[in-house]
């Protein structure tokens, strides 16, 4: 029987969302019992010491305590069922359930996408395309298989958006209501997520200017803000219980995204470019190349279509209004975030979702101008694959073991016990890893302990070089097992010259140590994309390599290489 039109489009939508659902879900047990993200360690380091008895304090400040009791609580209310015999909380059970509501976030961002777009695109099965984009985003994909906060936030922002363009539809005070409930639960994520206001703020302005009873738009603003204020001490007291020890952690962290504090760990900002780095090493790879370009050219287009007369005059004031709002949010948005001196993808994870809707606004002004034909419709349907594509990849990551369970197994049976491993520090868990239980300890294989070399400070420390031409002598393996170093340091030879020179030496062999395996994250697909942004691969699906020496080498003999 034919389903009537109102049915396929919901029908479609609903496949879209159970897609979303699966790329989502998909192995978010990924990389445990081990922890491969740092700010998912912190956090659920800080879950595991939650209790009554300390009143809920999670003696962490770096976020907001959302997502903590998010994952505290769920995990209590799984103990209660009968035949789970856990009664206190692990960390890989806070990290199971920190990436439950990254992944329950991340479903939700999908159909906020959807109804959003579905207030401006027309014909409306464009707004289903833009859902689909959004459930084939890698960032998006990926950031809701991290139990941190970056998932939550883009929800949050998402729902402030949509509810504020229903409060430039028709400014009741149950939008209001939501829209003050949602930004709460953002600044109960993360303090950072004041700027979320913007959409919330500037429909309330153009609200007050066109509504007759101006007095009442404006108390449902503040009552909203009231209700906002209210969720934020109540979802994250200890933003201000523990006032002074918040803003001590909040300005630590400020100054370090500013530049202002240097660590090791944001060597890769030196010399970088606001914005320009952003389109060069974020989004191209968390977007993948077709939505990144169609949303670009989306973006750009907008400007023109609401100024041209030619344009202006197609949409109503209302969609026109709403489209600016929607642009002026990830404006403000951007603007804020490109200008800081660190420049980590998860700083720009809150708008990956609005370029599925550039992107299709943009598609909709090209079928505008054409005639919808057979061979058209077969031009779009080859493009929607081409669309998706990144993110099929882009997936497969979950769909396999973690690759450094990978690189493990291979070494346990490949490279002899006692052997002698130089690696690097700066990981959170050095291969091979442990064993996982006592049976595969039984197993056996080889004794092997990597030295994790401080690559960091080997320029500023005569002691650390030393060390390392001993090492190179006895070593009998090299392990590089991220692009965190290497591609930071190559880059930065005037600063850090040895640094910079012993990756030049040992990828071109001279170190006397032959490249014998490499381990990628897409075996079966020709990408690489470790020239993004570090955190976007190290976390997730670094590239590992190991080397065997081949040619053995005095320590002299090495110095004299280095000089």
């Amino acid at each position: 029987m034919k389903l009537p039109k109102f049915n396929r489009y919901f029908w479609g939508l609903l496949a879209i969302l159970a897609v979303a659902f699966f790329l989502r879900f998909i192995n978010i047990s990924w990389g445990l019992p081990y922890y491969f993200h740092p700010d998912e360690w912190n956090m659920a380091s800080a879950v595991t010491r939650l209790s009554w008895q300390n009143k809920l304090d999670p003696e962490f400040y770096a976020y907001g305590q959302l997502p903590l009791y998010l994952s505290f609580f769920s995990a209590k209310l799984y103990h209660l069922v009968p035949w789970i015999t856990l009664k206190e909380i692990n960390p890989s059970e806070a990290i199971f359930f920190l990436r439950f509501w990254s992944a329950l976030a991340g479903v939700g961002t999908v159909y906020l996408v959807y109804l959003i777009s579905k207030g401006f695109l027309f014909p409306h099965y464009l707004s289903l395309i833009t859902a689909l984009l959004a459930s084939f985003t890698p960032g998006l994909i990926q950031i809701s298989h991290f139990g941190t906060t970056e998932a939550l936030l883009s929800f949050f922002f998402l729902a402030i958006l949509y509810f504020s363009l229903k409060i430039l539809e028709k400014p009741k005070f149950i939008y209001f209501l939501w829209s003050g409930v949602f930004l709460g639960l953002a600044l109960g994520t993360k303090i950072s997520a004041l700027i979320f206001l913007a959409p919330f703020f500037l429909a309330t302005i153009i609200s007050l200017f066109r509504a007759k009873n101006k007095i009442k738009v404006f108390w449902q603003f503040i009552i909203s803000l009231t209700l906002t204020l209210t969720l934020t001490l109540l979802t994250s007291p200890y933003l201000f219980l523990n006032f002074k020890e918040s803003l001590r952690i909040l300005t630590y962290e400020t100054q370090i995204a500013r530049g202002i504090i240097p660590v090791f760990y944001t060597r890769q900002f030196f010399n970088t470019a606001p914005v320009f780095f952003q389109l060069q090493k974020i989004f191209p790879y968390a977007l993948g190349w077709p939505i990144f370009i169609l949303g670009g050219l989306g973006i750009i287009l907008i400007p023109l279509a609401l100024s041209l007369p030619r344009y202006k005059k197609q949409f109503s004031p209302l969609i026109r209004n709403s489209i600016f709002i929607i642009l002026f949010s990830f404006g403000v948005y951007f603007l804020f975030q490109a200008f800081l001196f660190c420049k980590w993808t998860r700083f720009m994870a809150p708008i990956f979702a609005f370029f599925p809707i550039f992107a299709v606004f943009f598609l909709q002004k090209i079928l505008s101008l054409i005639k919808f034909t057979k061979f058209v419709q077969f031009v779009l349907l080859v493009s929607l694959v081409l669309f998706v594509l990144p993110g099929v990849v882009f997936s497969t990551i979950y769909f396999r073991p973690d690759i450094r369970f990978t690189a493990s197994e291979w070494i346990s049976k490949n490279i002899p016990s006692g052997a002698k491993v130089l690696s690097e520090t700066g990981n959170a868990i050095d291969i091979p890893l442990p064993r996982r239980s006592p049976a595969e300890r039984d197993e056996g294989g080889p004794n092997i302990s990597p030295v994790s070399f401080d690559f960091y400070h080997l320029d500023e420390n005569q002691e650390l070089f030393n060390q390392l031409l001993n090492y190179l002598e006895t070593s009998d393996y090299i392990f590089v097992p991220s692009r965190r170093i290497f591609a930071n340091h190559q880059k930065l030879a005037s600063e850090f010259p040895k640094t910079a020179k012993y990756y030049e030496l040992l990828f071109s062999g001279k170190l006397g140590f032959t490249e014998t395996k490499v381990f990628h994250p897409f075996p079966q697909f020709q990408i690489n994309d470790e020239q993004g942004e570090e955190t976007f691969t190290v976390f997730d699906h670094p590239t590992i390599r190991i080397y065997e020496k081949s040619t053995p080498l005095t320590k002299k003999q090495y110095e004299e290489l280095f000089h």
